[in-house]
């Protein structure tokens, strides 16, 4: 995620729903994007950070974001360029793909023609002769021409990096009348027309309460006070440039004015004079510097008050109400004052002409901390505990918790005219409608998946084979049985299961726990006779290094085995597909810590505002991450897996119905309550039908469609659309009844039909033309002896 400013480039976009024209600088100007889908002509396009898009030749090379985002900075801000344009040619370098980005800018020339772009194409494009242009300055441009823009959840929910993406038109930060809904938020009441889809949003809500909560400590609230000492510094160097510009522009003025003979030479030395009037300099600075030394004032005195907060022997909560009456008294500061304190930092950061944001990172998070205080009265809570890491430990921490999911999103469920959230693992759906604050669904749907065949075995492993029941519950944790047929489940499983095998479990306390009973006992000695095995650890390049000599074991035909924690990075983002996973257990059910005072304030919440239960939450928030380390080993159609759930609370409806529809339909009835000796016996069965040669059928019936299949189904599903379209014949004419204009009978014929109207009292049509349904007794087909029975064959 990029959360810096638009210094440079995209600043004066123009802000315009998705439907305008020729809003990317020439991009796709010639003609109306909706004249584009029409044809069936689209424009996508990726936008990541600086990072992943960056082709500078040196730029590039560097892998941290922080210094990757200063040194583009220092290349493309504007006050960089026009210092450089003034200087001899070659004094300073500038970045040859910026330029050239601006040039097709003021050349009003396209930067792309209609196809889908993904960061590696846009990253070709930057290199090619004919464009060279920046990707990333590129990519925020043509996002506002795009039809289909493919982010990061930042750039839509984190109000900070929001303002920089400028997706979709003019953003909004919540707390602003737009974002509650004032006038001017849709366009005086329109909705951008505009689909935003969330994919994977399982885990939505953690994001949206993730991006707005900081977190603060002593050594963050020290180096605030040394950006607050350079900011006072640069202050005080900018008003002395100001002033000695200031001072030449009027004396060469004065010059001016005695050569025209306007003044004399006494006027011209006296009023030439180096020191200028007090107030003549202040009203020369800028509005937003001049009041700057105001605003640091502010921040220091804000930051002395938390310092102060932070001096605690024992945690404690409080509402923003309560902080917030403590600033008035203390720093004797409003709530208005401290909403637009980000924003006012931001425009003095930009002003100074500031490149490397990143290193005024702490005194940031503390505008963001007071900013978010000032803007909202309920669904926060600031938590202070000063002994975070462990007892003994002293580092207290000051954390301003998000609790309210919906203060993220309701600014996009405000602005945008339809939000889609999807996920393989979000189930159950009635309760995200409700943490998100949705009061408008219209559709809540989970869908099958079709499969070619029955490639999903899960397993709900309640006991070993002494009947020692199988859980991670805390009281039996350190159960000797319990641990002995976890090992023993894993023994037999890595006998069993060819190639890769996954672990989850429900936290890394509680994997170092087992793995140490294991060395005792021999189970992980046992193991490694089969299996390689490799951990996952809190160390990103260690657990990434063990990743890949994970692949390169089952890529041998050793086969390993990987245990790794569910919430972790593993659970979360690695694909074990093919023969890296064809195995996954689930050791125990991977509920939150509920002594957690964030969890804890954060189920308060939900329970007095939404009326969601604590252990409803509970088990929600447990199913959800359970079945997202399920679905690792399932990446497509042609793939299969043993789920296994080894937690006897998993048989519970409770839970089990919480399990996502997909893997419920796999689940068969005698496999809910098993023991590990007869779920691995049914693990045996499964793998080895799985091996067996299979050909996968072909046609409209194909799990996985060829292209001719398709063409032939959309054939038919037009020509069943088209009959169906066709309107219906009218019923049949009346045909001649038996006798009429033939020989015999005639008479009779004709007098009965007589009689018949002569009853009807002077009806003035018959009785089939006047009812929409044919007349029973005239529906005889195609005459006498044709279909039916003609009634009147007897006569």
């Amino acid at each position: 995620e990029d959360d810096d400013d638009d210094d440079g480039g995209g600043r004066g976009d123009a802000a315009a729903e998705p439907s305008a024209p020729g809003r990317a600088g020439g991009a796709a100007a010639a003609d109306d994007p909706g004249a584009r889908r029409l044809k069936g002509h689209i424009l996508g396009i990726c936008l990541s950070a600086r990072r992943n898009m960056c082709v500078h030749a040196d730029v590039s090379k560097e892998g941290d974001r922080e210094r990757v985002d200063e040194m583009c900075r220092q290349l493309t801000a504007p006050w960089i360029r026009d210092s450089t344009g003034k200087e001899a040619k070659g004094d300073r370098k500038l970045c040859t793909h910026y330029e050239k980005y601006e040039q097709s800018l003021s050349n009003q020339s396209q930067l792309l023609t209609d196809g889908i772009y993904t960061i590696e194409d846009l990253r070709e494009k930057g290199l090619e002769e004919g464009f060279g242009w920046c990707p990333y300055y590129a990519a925020r441009r043509l996002i506002q021409a795009a039809d289909v823009v493919v982010l990061n959840y930042q750039y839509v929910l984190d109000p900070k990096v929001s303002m920089a993406s400028q997706l979709g038109g003019a953003p909004i930060m919540p707390g602003s009348r737009q974002a509650f809904g004032g006038k001017g938020a849709e366009g005086g009441g329109h909705l951008e027309p505009s689909i935003v889809v969330f994919d994977e949003a399982h885990n939505i809500d953690d994001v949206c309460i993730e991006s707005l909560s900081v977190r603060l400590n002593r050594q963050r609230l020290d180096q605030s006070s040394g950006n607050l000492t350079r900011l006072s510094n640069e202050i005080e160097r900018v008003k002395k440039e100001d002033n000695a510009r200031l001072q030449d522009e009027y004396r060469r003025l004065v010059q001016g004015l005695q050569a025209a003979g306007q003044i004399d030479a006494n006027i011209a030395e006296r009023l030439q004079s180096p020191v200028l009037p007090d107030d003549l300099v202040n009203e020369a600075i800028p509005g937003n510097i001049r009041r700057a030394e105001h605003f640091i004032s502010l921040l220091r005195r804000i930051v002395n008050f938390l310092r102060r907060y932070l001096q605690v022997d024992r945690a404690q909560c409080e509402g923003p109400l309560s902080i917030l009456h403590k600033f008035e008294e203390d720093v004797e500061v409003d709530a208005k004052s401290l909403k637009f304190c980000h924003e006012r930092l931001r425009s003095l950061l930009n002003t100074l002409r500031v490149s490397n944001l990143d290193e005024f990172t702490p005194i940031t998070k503390v505008a963001d901390f007071v900013t978010l205080l000032g803007t909202y009265a309920q669904g926060f809570t600031v938590i202070t505990d000063p002994y975070p890491e462990a007892e003994g430990i002293y580092d207290p921490t000051l954390l301003l918790s998000c609790l309210d999911a919906s203060l993220a999103i309701r600014p996009v469920l405000k602005r945008y005219q339809s939000v889609i959230l999807t996920s393989g693992t979000i189930s159950p759906l009635e309760m995200y409608p409700k943490i998100l604050g949705m009061t408008n669904v219209v559709v809540t749907e989970s869908f099958s998946i079709t499969m070619a065949r029955r490639c999903l075995c899960p397993l709900i492993v309640t006991h070993g084979p002494d009947q020692v029941p199988i859980t991670s519950r805390f009281s039996l944790r350190e159960d000797p049985g319990v641990v002995h047929n976890y090992g023993e489940l894993l023994e037999q499983l890595v006998q069993t299961v060819p190639d890769g095998m996954v672990c989850f479990f429900t936290s890394y306390r509680y994997m170092e726990q087992i793995i140490e009973k294991w060395y005792e006992t021999g189970v992980i000695a046992r193991v490694l006779k089969h299996k390689l095995v490799f951990l996952e650890t809190k160390d990103v390049v260690a657990t990434t290094y063990a990743l890949n000599l994970y692949r390169q074991a089952c890529d041998s035909g050793q086969g390993a085995v990987f245990l790794s924690v569910a919430r972790g990075k593993v659970a979360e983002g690695i694909d074990f597909d093919r023969h890296y996973g064809r195995c996954v257990v689930l050791f125990g059910v991977p509920f939150q810590y509920s002594l957690s005072r964030e969890l804890r304030a954060r189920l308060e919440f939900l329970k007095e505002h939404y009326g969601i239960k604590e252990a409803e939450f509970l088990n929600f928030d447990a199913m959800r991450q359970a079945s997202q380390c399920l679905g690792r080993v399932i990446r497509s159609k042609r793939d299969y897996g043993v789920m296994v759930f080894a937690d006897q609370r998993y048989a519970r409806l409770d839970k089990r119905s919480k399990i996502p529809d997909w893997i419920q339909n796999f689940l068969e009835p005698g496999h809910i309550v098993m023991a590990s000796d007869v779920a691995v016996a049914a693990a045996r069965t499964f793998l080895l039908e799985m091996s067996q040669p299979y050909e996968e059928p072909v046609g409209s019936t194909a799990s996985v469609l060829t292209p001719e299949a398709l063409r032939a189904l959309q054939f038919r599903e037009g020509k069943a659309a088209a009959e169906a379209a066709t309107p219906a014949a009218p019923p049949p004419e009346k045909r001649p009844r038996l006798g009429e204009g033939g020989e015999g009978g005639g008479g009779f014929a004709e007098e009965g039909a007589a009689a018949r109207l002569e009853e009807g009292q002077g009806a003035a049509e018959a009785p089939w033309e006047a009812s929409s349904a044919p007349e029973p007794v005239l529906a005889t087909g195609a005459g006498p002896g044709i279909g039916r029975r003609d009634p009147w064959a007897g006569l």
